[in-house]
């Protein structure tokens, strides 16, 4: 996978632009590549997310931080599948919910998630939140984290994307 690749901008940007130019193989080179992106930032989230999983309750703080970077992280790489953008702006968490149209359970996890990023700043920042003021609890976003890896899982694939095992 070139490190590169996501610096040189849109990849389905670049291979319309350059339909013309380049023949099949070399435009299905670009396809492949973003899939191989799109499934690297899927398996960084399942890092994230088998970390929080082994996470014993005392680290509620811990465990929701890591079970949102799970969300985002796969959230990413749908996103990236589905339109090409990639940033590492700050920013981009704002998009933690904007999933494609077609995505399973669209409105319950563009909600969910922005829940879920609300209160991993809370976990992150706020030195006197305590568990029971979060909008909802480390199990319950376990739950979420693991439906929405899941259907992320079946999105992907579905599209051609190559990941590992469903969790």
């Amino acid at each position: 996978m070139q490190r590169d690749f996501l610096r040189a901008g849109n990849p389905n940007k670049i291979s319309l632009a350059y339909s013309g130019v380049l023949d099949a193989a070399g435009l299905q080179s670009i396809k492949d590549e973003a899939k191989r992106h799109s499934a690297a930032m899927y398996k960084l989230g399942v890092i994230h997310y088998r970390f929080a999983i082994s996470l014993s309750n005392p680290h509620w703080r811990q465990k929701v931080s890591r079970l949102y970077y799970a969300g985002y992280n796969v959230s990413k790489g749908v996103r990236f599948h589905s339109d090409g953008n990639h940033s590492t702006d700050v920013k981009d968490h704002s998009k933690v919910g904007s999933l494609p149209e077609n995505f399973p359970n669209k409105a319950t996890y563009e909600n969910e998630l922005r829940s879920l990023r609300d209160d991993r700043n809370s976990c992150d920042y706020d030195h006197m939140i305590s568990a029971s003021e979060l909008i909802n609890s480390a199990s319950h976003y376990k739950d979420l984290v693991t439906r929405f890896l899941r259907d992320s899982h079946d999105y992907l694939t579905e599209r051609g994307v190559t990941l590992e095992k469903k969790i």
